[in-house]
């Protein structure tokens, strides 16, 4: 370890790709851009993850807010200047690949990437709670093998030609090199650098057996991590043995409680995301090729092959979505159980309302509806139709501070509607919730004139069909409706609608648990008769954001 800390003192932090920092920087320096954007980026770099975990851990900005094991927490908490100007000041993978070529680096990272997005797709499915945090284990899990790599790059290689000779196992290797073990010096830095227990106990040799369902977040973490790396190792190894594939393929079976074909596809696909990042961080796919072992037709082989011809095709694996895209937040259950089928919502015919995005919904635990909080009367708010730029940066501010000490939900969705009321301008704003039992949504919250009007007024059946409000709610994104008594609208929306709520034009915006409908927000200018511009609906998706944000982090 002596040779370890030496080498990181010297060398200073583990390098990070180029196009991380581009894309920090143009993300960061968008208006319109959130942490989520950001953080998506970051995970796609394992060392980038773990400098913001460290730095966000330490004491120079962890002041009382408990250990950060997220990389959207850590954003929140640092701010995107922080960030940019962070990923300036970090080496690039390109000066170290120059100076130590047989150090494969960048596949390191892209494989690291493979087994987060491998791990972050069950993690999902199985409804683990903070999937988020289960990806940051995955893609963090090889730190040590990083950390050897970059500050002992000869050794690393000496271990790798000791692997590569029959009889020698890896323990037996890192012992005869190091003296010690890569998990062990991935465990002590790790604890050093002040991360959390939970991604700690992650950095562990993968269990020799499973005895069956992971009933928490922390045993999914641990073993299917675990199990997850094992097999990709398998799969990369010179000598990867077909028996010890399927082997680990039936325990992730049973840790997971996931059929073997749905653990299967979600393999090929993460493969297939690495692929494009490979792509997208001008590295060569082929790097990514499997070895191909003895036995032709063992499972083994079989992904070994397909995994060859996906990173051998001369055009671009599809797109990548954004890491953090599955990344999305807590699930309300504490236990981990494949998904059950669920109630279908009817969706409307798409073409009935322009402009609106198709999203499937996709069964969630209910979300529970929130206490009611009586947000800033809307008279003692700014003039009203006035848009107030720093006073909206201002509530965004209040509202980061929010999220970074974990507050209820409530208050954050009351400063998200004081910001829409006062400092965009909006004359009144409302938020709308399914209830629980997801036949209705109802009014909980409202600003503005008229308030407590407008919140009882909302008050429907959830009906996709028939009507704007559900459509939205049920698939996601936004709408700005300039004209609610044109033709066009009018026979989605409630046939007293204009009458009671004098609204001529108004903005709404979906706000999802995972995929799951929650509620929506809703602004109008029905007093000001002030026309709802495309900035002020921009200006309204910034507040809106963080409240998805918080949904996420919060809950």
């Amino acid at each position: 370890m002596i040779r370890i800390r030496d080498g990181l003192k010297r060398l200073g932090d583990l390098p990070i790709f180029s196009t991380s920092i581009n894309k920090i920087r143009e993300i960061s320096s968008n208006a319109d851009s959130d942490a989520m954007a950001v953080a998506n980026e970051v995970l796609k770099d394992a060392n980038l993850s773990t400098k913001l975990l460290r730095l966000s851990n330490s004491a120079s900005y962890n002041r009382g807010v408990g250990k950060i094991a997220v990389i959207s927490r850590a954003v929140i908490l640092l701010g995107f200047e922080t960030i940019k100007n962070l990923a300036l000041t970090l080496k690039l993978i390109e000066t170290f690949q120059n100076a130590s070529p047989n150090v494969a680096m960048g596949k390191m990272l892209v494989k690291a990437y493979l087994a987060a997005a491998f791990v972050r797709d069950m993690a999902e499915k199985c409804r683990v709670k903070d999937i988020e945090e289960s990806y940051v284990c995955a893609l963090l899990y090889n730190l040590g093998e990083i950390i050897v790599a970059y500050v002992l790059p000869d050794q690393y290689l000496r271990i790798q030609e000791l692997i590569g000779k029959k009889g020698v196992g890896q323990a037996e290797a890192e012992e005869s090199v190091l003296g010690t073990s890569i998990f062990r010096i991935s465990q002590e830095l790790a604890t050093e650098w002040e991360f959390p227990a939970t991604v700690v106990s992650t950095m562990a040799p993968p269990p020799s057996k499973i005895a069956g369902l992971a009933k928490d977040r922390a045993s999914f973490n641990r073993s299917v991590t675990a199990l997850a790396h094992q097999l990709l190792n398998n799969l990369y190894s010179d000598s990867g043995d077909s028996d010890q594939f399927a082997g680990i393929l039936e325990m992730l079976v049973k840790a997971t409680g996931l059929s073997d074909g749905v653990v299967e596809n979600y393999l090929n696909e993460s493969f297939r995301l690495s692929c494009a990042l490979a792509t997208e961080y001008g590295l060569n796919k082929k790097l990514l090729k499997p070895q191909l072992g003895d036995g032709e037709s063992t499972l083994r082989n079989k992904w070994a092959r397909q995994f060859s011809y996906y990173a051998s095709k001369d055009e671009d694996a599809p797109a990548a979505s954004p890491a953090g895209q599955a990344v999305a937040g807590a699930d309300s259950s504490s236990e981990i159980t494949p998904a059950q089928p669920g109630r279908n919502v009817p969706a409307a015919d798409a073409g009935s309302v322009p402009s609106l995005s198709s999203q499937g919904v996709s069964p969630r635990p209910v979300f529970s509806a929130l206490e009611q909080i009586s947000p800033p009367s809307g008279r003692a708010a700014a003039a009203q139709g006035q848009s107030n730029p720093d006073l909206q940066l201002q509530i965004i501010q209040e509202i980061t501070d929010l999220i970074a000490r974990s507050a209820r939900l409530n208050e954050v969705f009351v400063k998200v509607l004081d910001g829409l009321r006062r400092g965009v301008g909006f004359d009144r704003a409302l938020l709308c919730l399914v209830t629980t039992d997801r036949r209705q949504y109802v009014g909980r919250l409202a600003t503005g004139d008229t308030q407590d009007t407008l919140k009882k007024y909302f008050s429907f059946p959830i009906n996709p069909a028939s009507d704007l409000f559900s459509k939205i709610l049920m698939e996601g994104g936004e709408l700005m409706v300039n004209d609610a008594a044109d033709s066009s609208w009018r026979n989605l929306l409630p046939s007293d609608f204009v009458e009671t709520t004098k609204a001529k034009s108004f903005v709404i915006a979906s706000l999802r648990y995972q995929e799951r409908a929650v509620g929506f927000f809703y602004a109008d200018c029905a007093f000001s008769k002030r026309a709802i511009d495309a900035a002020a609906q921009r200006n309204l998706l910034q507040f809106v954001s963080q409240a998805r944000l918080a949904l996420r982090l919060c809950t």
